[in-house]
C-alpha cells in the first residue's frame, strides 16, 4: 500500500515521505486492514525494524485528527527519550509533544500540555494515581515492548491498562511486540486484533557453528562481517566478559586503518569516556582503550554517559564492535549486520541456566541493519556438536515461551491494592476483586478458560462474579493485604468503606511499597525517640526496601563483614537480634557501607577497587537511595518526627552528590558538585557569603574562569 494512500492527514503523509516512506511493509499493511485506524484494538506481533512504530504512529495521527491525545508507554528510560526524540516531529504540525520520566512523586504538579505522551510505564502510573484528569481526551494507549508483562516490570503494564479501559471506556489500546508465545491469549485479554508476521525488511539468517575455541570463532566471523561493511553486536553472559572480550577483539582485529578525523573523533570520545567520572576507574581506562581500537562493552556498570558515548559511536560507524550483556537486547535501538551469540546459559540463583526463547529472538533481532544491509546474519556458538542440535532444535526452531502475569506476588499486590484504594479505584472488598479481575493476571486465572496454568502457589486462584465470590486463595491473599494495610494505620474501613489515610495517600503518591514505608517508620520513630541518627543506620535502614536491589555477598567476604558488623553495632539503629539478622541484614549492610563511603567523598574509583561495585551499578542503586530517602523525609513530615525530616533531608543532598555534611550548602551552588566543593572549601571558602566574598582570581585558580565567572554573576543578582 502507498502511504499516500493510507486514511491519515496529508501533512502527517508529508512528514513520513519526507523521511523516505513511500509504502507500508506488509505487516503495517495488515494492521491498517485490521482496523487499527478506526480504533480497533490491535496486538502487533513483527520482527524487529518491521515497521511497529509507524503503526503506532498511523494510529497516533488518526487520534489526533479526531482531537485525541495519545499516551505511548515504554519500559526504559532510554527508550523513552529516544521514542520522544522520533515523535518531535509533530510539534511541526502544531501538536504538542511531551515526556515525562524520572520523579515519581505524583503529588506535583502536571500542567497538561500535551498531545503525545512518552512515558516510562511507572511514571505514567505514578501521575495516574493522583492526576487522572491529566489523561483526559486521551484516545489511544500505545504499550511498546508489551512482552514485559511476564518481568517484574510487567505488573505495571497491566495495571495501567486496566486502568485506563475503566476510566476512559472505548480507549483504543495498540500492544506492540517482537516475541509473544501466546499472542492468541493477550489478544483475547485486550478484546484485541492479532497481526502477526515474521517478514522482515532485511533478511535474517540464523546459523549454529561448533568451534572448540569460542573466542577464534568470534573473530573470524566479526572480521569477515567488518571487512564487508557490517558492525557487530555480542551478546555473553557476564560483564567481566564483555570488557575481556571486547579488548581482546580491538587488538586482534587491528581496526585501526582509519583516517584523521575518525582518529580525532575516537580520541574525542575516548577522552570523554575518561571524564565522565570525577576519577576515571580502571573500567573507564579500559573502555577508553577499546574505544581507539574501535570496539566496546556495554553493561550495567558503564554510567549513563558512557552508554550513550557508545551507543551514538556505534550508530556513527565509528565503532564497529560491541560486546553486551543481554539487557542490550531489551534496550534502544542498536541494529548490527552481524549478532554472534557466545551463551546461551547464564548466571541464576540455581546456577547457569538455558535462557528462554524468548530471550534469544530477541537478541537475534537486532542483526541486519535497514537502509544499510540486504541481509543480517545471527550466529550462535556451540561447545559441542551435542550442544548444536540442542541449539538448533529448542532455540532456532523454537517458538517464544508462553508470557504469564507476574501481578499476584504478594508484593507487588500490596503496593498496587494501596494504590487502588488512595486513588478512588475501589472502595469495597469485592471492587478490588473486580478491579484485579480485569487484569491480565486476573484474565489467565479465569477457570473456565483453556490455558497452560502458571506455576507455583497461584494455580488455585479463580475470578467469578461477585455474587460467586468464594474463599479461594486469591481472596484470603487480598483480604490478608487489606488487614495488614489497616493494622499499619494505611487504610481505614468506614462504613464497609475502604478509605485510605493521609499516611498511605502520601505512600502510595510516592510509589514505594507499603511494607517498605511501614518498615521505615518503625525504625524512624525509635530514632526520634533517642535522638540518634547515625549515618550508617539510615543508610541500613534505606536498604530495608523491596524498590533497592542490595549488593552482593560471597561466602569469602561473610567473616569479615561479620567483623565490620560487630564494631559497628552503635551505628545502627536497631538492635541485633534473632528478629533483626535476617537473611538480607548481611546485604543491605554491606550496601549501607557502601554508601557511607560514597557521602564521605570515596571516589567511583576507589569503592570499585575496594568493593567491586562499577560506576553504573553505584549510580543505579545511588539514584533509588535518594528517592527512597526523599520518601521517608516525606514521611517523617507526616508524622511529625521533625528531626528526622532534618536528617533525611541531609542525607538526601549528601547522597545525590556524595559529599560530607560540611559541603551541603556549597553544592546547592549551581555549578558545584563534590570537587569543586571540596576545593573551595578546602581553601576556605566554606559558604555562600565567602563565595560571594572571595577574590574572583582565587576562585579562578580553584574552579577554573568560566565557572567562577558565572558563579560570580549569578551571586551578584541574588
Amino acid at each position: 500500500m502507498k502511504i499516500t494512500k493510507v486514511p491519515i492527514p496529508d501533512n502527517f503523509i508529508e512528514i513520513f515521505k519526507s523521511e523516505g516512506i513511500e509504502e507500508l511493509y506488509p505487516p503495517q499493511e495488515m494492521a491498517v486492514k485490521s482496523g487499527v485506524l478506526e480504533g480497533r484494538n490491535l496486538v502487533l506481533e513483527t520482527p524487529t525494524a518491521s515497521g511497529k512504530t509507524l503503526t503506532a504512529e498511523l494510529a497516533i495521527a488518526k487520534a489526533l485528527e479526531k482531537g485525541g491525545k495519545a499516551v505511548y508507554i515504554v519500559p526504559l528510560r532510554a527508550l523513552a527519550y529516544e521514542k520522544y526524540l522520533a515523535f518531535k516531529k509533530y510539534e511541526f504540525l502544531g501538536y504538542r509533544v511531551k515526556l515525562e520520566m524520572g520523579d515519581l512523586d505524583s503529588s506535583k504538579f502536571y500542567r497538561v500540555d500535551y498531545d503525545i505522551l512518552v512515558a516510562t510505564a511507572e511514571k505514567c502510573d505514578s501521575i495516574l494515581r493522583a492526576r487522572t484528569d491529566f489523561f483526559l481526551g486521551t484516545k489511544i494507549l500505545v504499550m511498546d515492548e508489551i512482552h514485559l508483562i511476564a518481568t517484574d516490570r510487567g505488573p505495571v503494564y497491566e495495571i495501567l491498562i486496566t486502568k485506563f479501559k475503566k476510566l476512559f471506556p472505548g480507549i483504543q489500546v495498540l500492544a506492540l511486540s517482537a516475541t509473544i508465545g501466546n499472542a492468541e491469549e493477550l489478544s483475547d485479554w485486550l478484546c484485541a486484533d492479532l497481526v502477526s508476521s515474521g517478514w522482515r525488511p532485511v533478511k535474517l539468517t540464523e546459523e549454529v557453528i561448533f568451534g572448540e575455541d569460542k573466542f577464534m570463532e568470534i573473530q573470524k566471523t566479526a572480521r569477515k562481517s567488518i571487512l564487508g561493511g557490517g558492525q557487530v553486536l555480542i551478546f555473553v553472559n557476564s560483564r567481566r566478559s564483555t570488557e575481556s572480550v571486547a579488548e581482546k577483539l580491538g587488538s586482534n582485529l587491528k581496526m585501526q586503518n582509519y583516517g584523521s578525523m575518525e582518529l580525532n573523533n575516537l580520541n574525542d570520545i575516548s577522552g570523554k569516556i575518561l571524564k565522565a567520572l570525577s576519577s576515571p576507574t580502571k573500567q573507564c581506562r579500559r573502555l577508553g582503550k577499546c574505544v581507539k581500537l574501535r570496539t566496546a562493552f556495554h553493561h550495567a556498570g558503564l554510567v549513563n554517559k558512557q552508554r550513550i558515548l557508545v551507543e551514538d559511536a556505534f550508530k556513527g560507524g565509528l565503532i564497529k564492535v560491541i560486546v553486551a550483556t543481554p539487557t542490550l537486547a531489551a534496550g534502544i535501538n542498536l541494529p548490527s549486520r552481524t549478532v554472534i551469540i557466545r551463551d546461551l546459559l547464564r548466571y541464576s540463583k540455581r546456577g547457569m541456566d538455558y535462557i528462554p526463547v524468548l530471550e534469544y529472538k530477541q537478541q537475534i533481532g537486532r542483526a541486519g541493519r535497514p537502509k544499510y544491509d540486504k541481509f543480517g546474519e545471527a550466529i550462535t556458538i556451540a561447545k559441542s556438536n551435542k550442544e548444536k542440535e540442542f541449539i538448533i532444535k529448542n532455540y532456532v526452531n523454537g517458538t517464544p515461551e508462553p508470557i504469564y502475569s507476574n501481578l499476584g506476588v504478594e508484593p507487588v499486590l500490596r503496593f498496587h491494592i494501596l494504590a487502588a484504594v488512595a486513588s478512588d479505584f475501589a472502595r469495597t472488598d469485592k471492587a478490588i476483586f473486580e478491579f484485579f479481575r480485569g487484569t491480565f493476571f486476573g484474565y489467565q486465572q479465569n477457570p473456565g478458560k483453556n490455558f497452560t496454568k502458571i506455576p507455583g502457589d497461584l494455580n488455585d486462584y479463580d475470578f467469578r462474579p461477585a455474587s460467586e465470590y468464594k474463599k479461594n486463595n486469591f481472596e484470603i491473599k487480598i483480604n490478608k493485604i487489606i488487614e495488614e494495610l489497616k493494622e499499619w494505620k494505611f487504610i481505614q474501613e468506614i462504613k464497609n468503606f475502604l478509605l485510605p489515610t493521609n499516611l498511605g495517600r502520601r505512600i502510595s503518591e510516592l510509589y514505594i511499597d507499603p511494607k517498605t514505608a511501614y518498615n521505615y517508620i518503625k525504625i524512624m520513630e525509635l530514632a526520634e525517640e533517642h535522638d540518634h541518627f547515625p549515618e550508617l543506620g539510615l543508610l541500613e535502614m534505606l536498604c530495608d526496601s523491596v524498590e533497592l536491589p542490595r549488593l552482593y555477598i560471597n561466602r569469602k567476604e561473610e567473616a569479615g563483614l561479620w567483623t565490620q558488623v560487630a564494631g559497628s553495632e552503635h551505628e545502627l539503629l536497631r538492635r541485633l537480634d534473632a528478629f533483626t539478622l535476617d537473611a538480607t541484614f548481611l546485604e543491605r549492610f554491606k550496601t549501607a557501607t557502601v554508601f557511607k563511603k560514597w557521602i564521605n567523598e570515596y571516589s567511583e574509583n576507589a569503592i570499585m577497587n575496594d568493593y567491586n561495585v562499577a560506576p553504573g551499578l553505584l549510580n543505579q542503586k545511588l539514584q533509588i537511595a535518594e528517592w527512597l530517602c526523599y520518601s521517608a523525609g516525606e514521611l517523617s513530615d507526616i508524622l511529625s518526627l521533625r528531626n528526622t525530616k532534618r536528617e533525611m533531608n541531609k542525607l538526601e543532598i549528601r547522597l545525590k552528590h556524595g559529599i560530607k555534611e560540611e559541603l551541603i550548602s556549597l553544592v546547592k551552588i549551581k555549578g558545584i558538585g563534590r570537587v569543586r566543593a571540596r576545593k573551595l572549601f578546602n581553601a576556605g571558602v566554606e559558604t555562600v557569603n565567602d563565595l560571594r566574598d572571595a577574590d574572583v582570581k582565587i576562585l579562578e585558580k580553584l574552579i577554573g574562569k568560566k565557572v567562577a565567572g558565572n558563579l560570580k554573576k549569578e551571586l551578584a543578582g541574588n
